[in-house]
Formats: structure tokens, sequence, C-alpha cells
């Protein structure tokens, strides 16, 4: 996740209300529906998924408040300007943010909606909840560790919305601040809208995820293999079955995922380090040298590939390279401790 920067909340709130004022296509009618959970959205599907992992009714029924509270402030239209689509997303931001949401890594959603910490996933699945219901078009789209909202009008063009920050944004502030390359775009890897069963497969990759951090390898392999089934150029997921495989001591499966993650997304600094561990396992000690030198390219802060290259100095029997990798290595572990 990139680094977000401070929004001044009051003068959001001073945009919608000015704008809301002039444009009375947005007063919402005195008789809207209540919403109790029919049909069913994106956030209820997501939460349904993680009932074995702490999700109950209490939840549901916590989105379903959201969703009506949305209701009261934004009213369905069949065409939108852009102005009007800014003060429809400012709407749901502001909302969050008079819940008490904060932004803060976390891959549950019910987990989230408990602690009022979360993350760019789930903040796209409440927005996308929303939405559903008040039939808004905004769709979650995906990008390196990141997600995001378009909010598409009808002539074909459409509106990037940041969820934690509260701002709209090009594509190409994406490609530049996350490092997209060419390719992954063209793959469909990042920057597609999402369809729902797309989405549905960051979910799976997300609870994945959990699991692993929980060292709970086994069991978070089909999770992945779920994700990659329901969006399969999902260059994430591909990342953390390998990732799993690794840890299992399953090698050649690991290798498999791990190389083709690189060609999805050659830009993935942990994926070529890894990918530098697979080869030096293989005593494949060049391959090895020049992926984790590739991760130290596109992230000098990891630590981790400083100390692969040293074991692949101390293994040709150049003792004094590798300690000097083994001391960069330390230095910036060091560094990163002071940082945190």
């Amino acid at each position: 996740m990139f680094k977000i920067k401070k929004i001044n909340l009051l003068a959001i709130k001073f945009i919608v209300l000015f704008l809301l004022i002039f444009c009375s296509n947005f007063i919402p009618a005195a008789n809207a529906d209540i919403y109790s959970g029919i049909p069913r959205t994106i956030a209820h599907d997501f939460l349904d998924m993680e009932k074995p992992f702490g999700a109950v009714l209490r939840h549901d029924e916590y989105i379903n408040k959201l969703i009506n509270k949305a209701t009261l402030k934004i009213k369905f239209k069949n065409d939108y300007t852009t102005e009007e689509a800014i003060i429809v997303m400012s709407s749901i931001y502001i909302l969050l943010k008079e819940e008490g949401f904060i932004f803060k890594p976390n891959f549950l959603l019910n987990v989230c909606l408990d602690k009022k910490q979360i993350d760019c996933d789930n903040y796209c699945a409440i927005y996308t909840a929303i939405s559903e219901v008040l039939r808004l078009p905004i769709i979650p789209v995906f990008a390196p560790n990141h997600s995001f909202l378009r909010f598409n009008f009808n002539d074909g063009t459409y509106l990037n919305w940041e969820p934690v920050e509260g701002r709209h944004y090009p594509d190409a502030y994406y490609v530049k601040k996350l490092k997209i390359a060419d390719q992954s775009i063209h793959q469909g890897v990042y920057l597609k809208s999402l369809s729902r069963k797309e989405f549905l497969g960051v979910q799976n990759n997300n609870i994945g995820a959990y699991l692993f951090t929980n060292k709970k390898f086994r069991e978070a392999i089909p999770y992945f293999s779920e994700a990659i089934k329901l969006y399969p150029f999902f260059s994430s997921a591909y990342h953390n079955r390998g990732s799993s495989y690794y840890a299992l001591n399953r090698k050649d499966r690991a290798f498999e995922d791990i190389r083709y993650t690189v060609t999805l997304d050659p830009m993935r600094p942990d994926t070529h380090n890894t990918l530098g561990d697979i080869y030096f396992d293989r005593k494949e000690y060049l391959k090895a040298f020049d992926h984790y030198a590739e991760s130290i390219k596109l992230d000098p802060d990891n630590f981790a590939p400083y100390y692969g290259l040293g074991m692949v100095m101390k293994n040709a029997g150049k003792n004094k390279e590798a300690d000097e990798w083994f001391r960069k290595s330390e230095e910036v572990k060091m560094k990163n401790r002071v940082r945190n």
C-alpha cells in the first residue's frame, strides 16, 4: 500500500454541502425504502466467506445500516456529470469518516467493521455494496497491492476514486506511483475494472493471505487457487500460492507459480526475491543473483535480497564480498526498524 496524504475533511464536507444545495437531483426521496439485506451485496458475500473467521449476523446488519445511511445522502440518476460523480463518492467517503473508519491494513472485512480499521480492498467492498443497492455505476479496480474504485459515465469515460484519501486520480498516477509495467496493463493484470466474480477472487486472496500470515500455509492454498480460478491473471494470488508452496517445501510447485508471477508483474520486488531463493536452492546461482539484484533495484529497502546476494557470494567462495552483502542486509534491516 502506498503512503496516504492527509485530507482536509472539513473542506470536503463544505464542497459536498455546497454542491448538494445547488444540485437538487441529489436530494433523496423522503420515503426511501429501508434496505434489510435483500438482495445480498458483495460485502455480504465477503462476510459469508468469513464465517469461519469470525463474521456473524451483526456484521451483516452493520453493512445494512451503512447502506441505509448512504441512501439518505445519495439518489440514483440515469446520467452523471463529473461534478455529480465527485459528490456521490465524497458522500460515501464522508459517511465512512463519520462512522469512525481509519485506514489500516487488515485482511478480513469483519475485523475491519469491529475495529473501524479498514484497508483498501474492504473500503472498495463497502463502496461497491452501496453502489449495488443504489444502482450506482461504481466498479472496483485492482493495482499492485492496492484497490481503488472507478465511477463509469455513459459515454465510456470514467473517474478513478481513491477511497482511502477521498480524491480522484488519473490512471497515469497509479502507473507512476505503483510502478506498473505496460505488459501488466495489456495483460489485464492491473488497472482493469473488475467483474463481481473477479472481486470475489480478491476476497479469496485476502482470506488466504490472512491464513498465510498465521503460518497456515496448507489451509491458505485452496483460497489462492480459488482466487486464480475466479481471476486468472491475478498476480498476487499466484505469488501468494507459490510462497505457500515454498513454505511447505513443495519447491517445484512454488517454482511454477513464482516464475509465472514474474510474467504477469515483472515489477514486483518480493516475487524476484522469492524466485532468487528458489534458484539458489536449485543451485542456479547466476539466475539467483540476477533476481536478488532485480529485487533490490525495485525495492532497496528490503533487507532479504541483500542477504541472498551474500549467500550467493559465500557459495562462490567470495567471503569478502559475502560479508559486505550481509553487512548491508543488517544496515537495511536496522534502518527499517528505526523508521517503523
